[in-house]
């Protein structure tokens, strides 16, 4: 039998770097194929495709490089990580441009580098979205988490999801830059809430901004629980992706300690359903 090839959209970023070691983890001799956005190789990786942003055009230029490496399109998964939109704001008041453009980032390559290579599995990341802090501020990111999480249940035999706590990484920081430019003009009940708290707290924003995400999900899960809730880091996205390649469930959620497989949507608010 040969080598089974995986293709990592995004392979040097937090969620990306999990995913490698996940997967050597569970077929030690697979040979990995990484985009990266910049000229730096990606650690771990046996070919970095340089360059790579997740825009239109991103299939094509990876069907290119691969096909200019020699090697073939077939692959046991792709995995896609990236995560850029626009956040700040309430996701029910997301304009239906914002959720364009995060589709063109979150989503549309993803659907479109699927379509073409046909892997036995695609998997995407999701987040809770749907708790009270997050659909203040998650803003059209929550609408692409959403119809991610619709994508996912859409073909469970081919598709997977990993939900994950809210751990450190480039784009937490990036949101929590647009989020305190954002409080600062806001009139929002739940983002003057936010402010509020944020000003009392003497932290640092973005220390602040972890730890609030950190109650909110102790908040809401620690009950189903007997082991103490602590907050999620990388290693948790490899267990996440490793038990994803594993298991038949569509969707595997990993919150620090705790790994729940879910089979259907969260319960999520009927505003939803307009978008």
């Amino acid at each position: 039998m040969g080598q089974n090839q995986y293709l990592i959209i995004g392979g040097s970023g937090e969620a990306g770097q999990s995913a490698i070691s996940a997967i050597r983890s569970v077929d030690p001799s697979a040979y990995l194929i990484s985009t990266t956005t910049t000229k730096e190789p990606v650690s771990n990786s046996d070919l970095t495709l340089f360059g790579k942003r997740a825009e239109p055009g991103l299939t094509e230029a990876v069907i290119d490089d691969i096909n200019k490496a020699g090697k073939p399109l077939e692959f046991q998964a792709l995995i896609y990580t990236p995560a850029l939109g626009e956040v700040g704001f309430p996701i029910g008041e997301s304009t239906q441009a914002q959720i364009k453009e995060t589709l063109g980032i979150c989503l549309d390559p993803m659907l479109s580098l699927e379509e073409r290579l046909q892997p036995k599995l695609t998997v995407a990341y999701s987040a809770f979205y749907w708790l009270s802090h997050t659909l203040a501020f998650y803003g059209s990111m929550g609408i692409a988490k959403y119809k991610a999480d619709k994508w996912v249940l859409e073909n469970p035999k081919n598709r997977r999801l990993v939900r994950a706590g809210t751990f450190f990484s480039k784009s937490v920081r990036g949101i929590s830059i647009v989020l305190q430019r954002t409080m600062k003009k806001t009139n929002h009940p739940d983002l003057l809430k936010l402010k509020n708290k944020f000003e009392s707290s003497n932290q640092k924003f973005i220390d602040f901004f972890l730890s609030y995400a950190w109650e909110h999900e102790k908040e809401t899960f620690q009950y189903q629980f007997e082991t103490p809730y602590r907050p999620t880091v990388r290693d948790d996205l490899t267990r996440g992706l490793a038990k994803a390649l594993q298991n038949d469930s569509p969707i595997t959620t990993v919150l620090g300690d705790w790994t729940w497989e879910e089979t259907k949507l969260p319960q999520l608010p009927t505003w939803f359903q307009q978008f």
